[in-house]
């Protein structure tokens, strides 16, 4: 009888990848329910990606509502590019510009919300009332 632990040692493996890339895309889905939820807010149309006053409750542009609700679901914080490959997975819109850059600089303009933690993660500041 062949040995079938390789095959199911790949099939571990699949699961684990296949797994990441169904919770990025899970994350993307839920920011892009929150920005469904806050559509009545303007969105800003000078591409900067300045979310100065966003909110859980919407405001800013529609970049830094998508940043929010993407870090608001995630548990330790998120890098630029598994945020880069939420936005793609959820078809969000950067036109002709770099979607890497596009992010930093947006999570750079939401200032007061988030910070960038040592490990090169970004994550809401934690509100203390």
């Amino acid at each position: 009888m062949p040995d079938i632990g390789p095959v199911l040692r790949d099939y571990l493996k699949t699961i684990a990848r296949e797994r990441v890339r169904l919770d990025q895309m899970e994350t993307g889905i839920k920011a892009l329910l929150e920005l469904e939820e806050h559509r009545d807010f303007p969105v800003s149309n000078n591409g900067n990606g300045n979310g100065t006053g966003v909110t859980e409750n919407g405001g800013g542009t529609q970049l830094s509502r998508f940043l929010f609700a993407l870090l608001k679901n995630s548990k330790n914080g998120l890098t630029v590019d598994e945020i880069k490959a939420s936005a793609h997975a959820s078809k969000f819109d950067f036109g002709n510009k770099a979607p890497g850059r596009v992010i930093h600089w947006g999570l750079v303009g939401m200032g007061d919300a988030v910070e960038k933690m040592p490990d090169g993660k970004w994550r809401l500041k934690e509100v203390t009332q």
